[in-house]
């Protein structure tokens, strides 16, 4: 009986990858072979994976939040509305920490938990827009 499979040394162990220097098909063809691995917790995989593409939107959404913030002219200086832009931004940062560690460990969907920081404060955005005088 001769029984070949496709299956090498390397397979039976475990490597220490770091998926942040992945680039985002090496990260896939991972997330992929660890699924057919029958990996069960790939998440943390998964939540790096949309970090990528969830990142730069978060940027732009930051970037208007802070012109619509500072459009504003007050009579006292603009350290209130550099105050509050600190803040919101640490608050999107502290957010964004607590959805994807609530993806990792309690099971929470890693796309829903990467983009609810960005719906939030897209929202927040879209009402500091439009109370900004024109």
């Amino acid at each position: 009986l001769d029984l070949s499979l496709p299956l090498h040394p390397e397979h039976f162990g475990r490597k220490k990858l770091n998926v942040k220097a992945m680039t985002n098909p090496e990260l896939d063809l991972f997330i992929q072979q660890e699924k057919m691995r029958g990996e069960k917790n790939v998440t943390l995989y998964m939540v790096e994976r949309y970090k990528r593409e969830s990142l730069p939107f978060a940027t732009i959404i930051l970037a208007v939040m802070a012109l619509s913030i500072s459009s504003r002219r007050v009579r006292g200086g603009m350290g209130l509305h550099l105050g509050l832009g600190v803040l919101l931004a640490f608050s999107y940062i502290v957010l964004l920490q607590f959805s994807t560690t609530f993806a990792i460990n309690a099971g929470f969907n890693p796309i829903l938990s990467v983009w609810l920081p960005n719906i939030i404060y897209g929202i927040l955005t879209l009402a500091l827009i439009y109370k900004a005088p024109k």
